[in-house]
């Protein structure tokens, strides 16, 4: 096999001037600065809507606990969630229950560092099946970056149950590349007699793929025709085949189909549908519900990954494994996208816009990007056409930055309904529609979960917020001067509670006048006692609040109570940042407005 082309600054600028390098340089180190701050706007996310409580199917973790099943049980493991055999990412949210009391802190921090093992593997990639250095790879991994990290998946960043899309999207890569090295070792004239491992490697990562969701059976088939296409020894050839084989009959062994989920079968009939679908999946990163738009770049994306398609046997001939790499890679992104539209059709063409979806739909770009990126440097000739390309993938950046913003709001936004949420549970407040914003999809189970993680410190119950209840206020926090915080009560509204007892919802905004910062919490109290608590974090656009001193939006907050007497006032503190603590008063809750 011949060796990887090398695409380095030199041959930038052969036959050319200077003027060519120093731009281009120049544009590469931004461009690699731009991934590197959207991967930081990225970790920035996850740590401001941080909520130590599940979310979606992530009470599974909770609920069998609750049921006395051992999450290490081999029959937890391989039991069917959905259309998938999870045995990785439940491995991942066992540890969280065992280790860490399901405080999601491992999950979220395995999400994060696994998308870095990614972008690192890519970027090794760009070396040493790529030959990429300098001013190309320095693009290439800002491009990588930029894609793996863009907030649009906030989903998969800040839930820590979706752990699984992104142990598929690293394991499925993986594979691909131990592939690549198989296949650049184990032939004339390098022969190397330790290639097997490459191929173990291979094998064992499309392994990880299919136990993390079902779309990683894709990687079988996939494996098996690259194989053949690249003229592989049989044994490794036999390898997929045989293990891919078996693999796929016990995952399909006892397989039912999940209830309230399109019948692939059904799905098939309607191809034009499906193509919709499709398209808007993999457009829907670059806008946000202009469906007609999202198809149409959607399609744009399409016709590329197939002229790249058409484009293969080029790279397969030039013996070039990393323009290969990325289209195996490209082509299982569009198979999940296919596996995906036959299973969710019928919640209809919008539910493409799905932010956990842009995880593949944006690596499917990347994928794209490289190759344009490669196809463009590979001779001096075309200096000016890479500069462009650059300008081009640098532009997209900046302009991505004002969806970043709201990308990162919506996941703030859905951190501060969850941490409402955990405050109705500690308070007993039975708030369903409180609930259901938090996306907790069973509010009957919330009181039995609830007194199960008090019982066993898990979750929001691991830290000692809700112990302040029934204390008095003094005995917790220093109390601070009322000039050194504001705030209104915008809503009160009474709420079903625990026992008999009703309790009291009440909303609004604060701001800590004296570090100039949303305050940490809330606490609610009631002669002196504190008895209800607060969560702080919801957006509220400057032009709601009639003071120009305050320069950050996320201000809102939102807590319980219980009602002891329908007619005594309850007073709001804002719980200010330093140390130590100190509660604010500034607002009271009459009983007039208790309706």
């Amino acid at each position: 096999m011949n060796s990887a082309s090398t695409t380095n600054d030199v041959g930038l600028v052969s036959n050319g001037t200077s003027y060519w390098l120093r731009a281009s340089v120049a544009l590469s180190y931004a461009i690699l600065l731009g991934g590197l701050l959207t991967a930081s706007a990225a970790i920035y996310m996850v740590i401001a809507s941080y909520s130590s409580l599940p979310s979606t199917d992530g009470w599974e973790q909770i609920e069998i606990a609750l049921q006395g099943v051992n999450p290490l049980s081999p029959a937890w493991l391989w039991k069917q969630h959905n259309e998938h055999r999870m045995v990785i990412p439940k491995l991942f949210l066992a540890a969280d229950l065992l280790l860490f009391r399901a405080r999601q802190k491992s999950l979220l921090t395995g999400i994060l560092a696994t998308q870095f093992l990614l972008l690192l593997l890519l970027a090794w990639s760009m070396r040493v099946l790529g030959g990429w250095r300098g001013t190309v790879w320095r693009s290439g991994v800002g491009i990588a970056a930029f894609c793996l990290f863009w907030p649009t998946q906030w989903e998969n960043f800040i839930i820590g149950f979706s752990i699984d899309f992104i142990l598929l999207e690293f394991f499925a890569t993986l594979s691909f590349v131990e592939l690549m090295l198989y296949w650049k070792h184990s032939e004339p004239p390098s022969g190397d007699q330790h290639a097997w491992v490459h191929l173990l490697l291979s094998v064992l990562a499309a392994l990880g793929a299919t136990y993390s969701l079902a779309n990683g059976n894709l990687l079988w088939p996939l494996l098996v025709v690259a194989a053949l296409l690249l003229r592989l020894r049989l044994a490794a050839v036999l390898s997929f085949l045989v293990t891919g084989t078996v693999s796929t009959v016990l995952y399909l062994h006892n397989y039912h189909r999940p209830l309230g989920h399109g019948n692939p079968v059904s799905s098939l009939q309607t191809p034009l549908e499906i193509f919709q679908y499709i398209a808007t999946y993999f457009g829907s990163p670059w806008v946000r519900h202009d469906l007609r738009l999202a198809t149409c770049i959607g399609i744009a994306g399409l016709a590329a990954a197939f002229f790249v398609l058409f484009r293969f046997p080029a790279y397969l001939r030039t013996d070039r494994p990393f323009p290969v790499l990325l289209v195996l890679i490209l082509v299982f992104c569009l198979g999940t996208a296919f596996l995906t539209s036959l299973g969710r059709l019928n919640f209809g063409v919008r539910q493409a816009f799905a932010s956990r979806y842009h995880t593949f739909a944006l690596l499917l770009w990347c994928c794209l990007g490289l190759l344009l990126l490669m196809s463009e440097s590979v001779t001096a000739d075309r200096r000016a056409r890479f500069l462009a390309v650059q300008v081009c993938m640098l532009a997209i950046i900046v302009w991505s930055s004002h969806i970043t913003r709201n990308d990162i709001r919506g996941a703030r936004l859905r951190g501060f309904q969850i941490n409402v949420a955990a405050t109705a549970m500690f308070v007993g407040a039975r708030d369903d529609v409180q609930f259901a914003k938090a996306a907790i999809t069973n509010p009957g189970a919330v009181s039995a979960e609830a007194q199960f993680m008090q019982k066993n410190g898990l979750s929001a119950y691991s830290d000692n917020a809700y112990t302040q209840l029934g204390k008095p206020v003094e005995s917790v926090y220093a109390l601070a001067s009322s000039e050194k915080c504001t705030g209104v009560v915008e809503s009160t509204a009474t709420v079903a509670g625990s026992g008999q007892s009703p309790a009291l919802r009440v909303a609004g905004w604060a701001w800590d006048r004296q570090h100039q910062r949303p305050p940490s919490a809330m606490v609610i109290t009631e002669d002196g006692i504190i008895t209800g608590l607060g969560a702080v974090g919801e957006w509220r656009p400057m032009t709601l609040v009639d003071d120009r001193r305050i320069k950050d939006g996320y201000i809102g907050y939102a807590g319980y109570a219980p009602v002891a007497d329908q007619h005594a006032p309850v007073k709001i503190y804002a719980i200010l940042r330093g140390s130590p603590q100190s509660a604010c008063y500034f607002a009271t809750a009459q009983s007039s407005e208790r309706q």
